[in-house]
């Protein structure tokens, strides 16, 4: 099956026409691609393999099947770049999870910038596991992707000295409020521990250089909870832990944008507070707040 798939992706072009079994060969591949189901995907490709050549749009699908779905982006590359659609979101989104599947971080950064897109920091270290989760996991998107290193990126930019202390009462409204005061990247973690396992398998949580990223804010802190947020060129991280039924705040990287991220985490159940959050800190963090003008 390998081999037949591999012949499909790497011969000669033929002229272009398809009959009505290509159609619905075709189809069939299209419907199982929606699945990004291997098995199922693998059947319709076998079928749609045979009109390899004829049809731009059967080519785009079987490249974005080899390289996405049965995991061999050095044959299905080949097909998505031969039939370039510039501005089609499909297209885009297979190849960049194509090039990202690769491990090339040169590839990335080029195709990145060819799609116009946004590239994030591939050289963190991260990025090995989050191919490999990419290459085990074929529903996995481009967003999930690229958060996992913007995550680490964030998480790992905290610096391990100078930290001011910060003694505040706090709760999981500090992710609430981010968005309005003007977060790009919020995060929530906490230490690596031994039991957290070989990141390198690429299971279970995300695991930075030190620490590990939490889907949610936990109702109870093991040992001790890092926020982080970037806001432009600007990032702050405050450090939590557990005093009983409280979670106090102990340390944060920078005093005044962490007292005014706390500061609006205080007034985040206040009537019209998403509108009174966003005007006072209308200039970020690091400004002085405004008053609210209701």
């Amino acid at each position: 099956m390998w081999t037949l798939l591999l012949t499909v992706a790497c011969s000669e072009p033929i002229p272009e026409g398809l009959p009505q079994e290509g159609i619905a060969a075709r189809d069939e591949l299209a419907q199982a691609l929606t699945t990004r189901d291997p098995a199922r995907v693998e059947q319709a490709a076998e079928k749609a393999g045979s009109w390899e050549g004829k049809d731009a749009q059967l080519d785009r699908l079987l490249g974005d099947a080899l390289a996405n779905v049965l995991m061999n982006p050095e044959a299905g590359l080949p097909l998505l770049k031969s039939r370039p659609l510039p501005g089609d979101p499909d297209w885009t989104i297979a190849m960049l999870l194509g090039t990202a599947r690769t491990g090339d971080i040169h590839a990335m950064k080029d195709v990145w910038n060819q799609m116009n897109r946004p590239a994030v920091a591939f050289t963190n270290p991260v990025t090995p596991s989050m191919v490999q989760r990419l290459k085990t996991q074929p529903a996995m998107n481009i967003e999930e992707f690229e958060y996992g290193i913007k995550m680490c990126t964030l998480l790992d930019s905290q610096p391990s000295v100078g930290r001011s202390t910060l003694e505040f009462p706090v709760s999981a409204d500090l992710l609430k409020v981010a968005p309005w005061v003007g977060a790009d990247t919020v995060v929530v973690s906490r230490p690596r521990t031994k039991v957290d396992g070989d990141p390198e398998t690429a299971t279970g949580p995300l695991q930075c250089a030190k620490k590990v990223v939490l889907s949610k804010w936990p109702s109870v802190i093991g040992s001790t909870l890092t926020v982080g947020l970037s806001s432009g060129s600007r990032r702050v991280f405050i450090d939590i832990r557990q005093s009983k039924d409280e979670q106090w705040t102990y340390a944060t990287s920078d005093p005044v944008a962490g007292g005014h991220w706390v500061q609006a985490m205080n007034i985040a159940h206040t009537p019209d507070a998403e509108g009174r959050i966003r005007e006072r800190f209308s200039d970020g963090l690091w400004a002085e707040p405004k008053e609210y003008a209701p």
